[in-house]
């Protein structure tokens, strides 16, 4: 009769048969081994190694980083592209016009790197009335901008859509408005407001 070989159960460590496929003390399944898998040297040094804690570690780390890079492979981006972002504050500051009180073609531009830069032509109508001393044109851009910006900051991780600059359109170099959060760090209103 052959000498009966043992193995200890994967979950609760027990000194089982090795034939078995569920430990008889805790049930868990057990690897399957042939005979001669188990006579072999290379496998019962295997699975000695698994059996101590750092061979479970180890194995559980490996499992983990596979398991991340995988799914790294499958990521969501966070929230919608810089086009589509573009494009939903064109039609929410201009209703998607040409024709503005910010001047013809106003143009708005979500940059990876700058955040949301919005382009008016300094010489539109809004701008004439602001330093004219009738700000509610101008106002209405400022407080859309505002309420854009404190919404991005709340649902995107990427807080670069949080900050909004609004510029001439003639010359980029010109800032008429900066908003970071919600929050307005530079109006040209105040200029005119003195």
């Amino acid at each position: 009769m052959a000498q009966e070989t043992t193995k200890k159960c994967v979950m609760c460590g027990k000194t089982i048969p090795a034939y078995s496929n569920f430990c008889p003390y805790c049930g868990a399944k057990q690897p399957w081994l042939e005979d001669d898998e188990v006579q072999n040297k290379d496998a019962r040094k295997l699975l000695k190694w698994y059996q101590k804690p750092v061979g479970k570690f180890v194995t559980l780390v490996v499992s983990a980083i596979v398991i991340l890079w995988f799914g790294s492979l499958f990521s969501l981006q966070d929230g919608p592209g810089h086009n589509k972002v573009a494009r939903e504050l064109t039609q929410y500051f201009f209703n998607a016009q040409d024709h503005t009180p910010y001047g013809d073609k106003p143009s708005v531009k979500a940059d990876k790197k700058k955040g949301v830069i919005v382009k008016i032509d300094q010489s539109s109508k809004a701008m004439k009335n602001l330093k004219a001393g009738k700000p509610a044109q101008w106002n209405y851009l400022v407080k859309r901008a505002q309420n854009r910006s404190k919404a991005f900051s709340g649902i995107y991780a990427d807080q670069i859509n949080a900050k909004f600059k609004v510029v001439d359109k003639h010359n980029p170099k010109k800032v008429l408005l900066k908003v970071n959060q919600g929050k307005v760090t530079y109006n040209i209103a105040d200029k005119y407001s003195k």
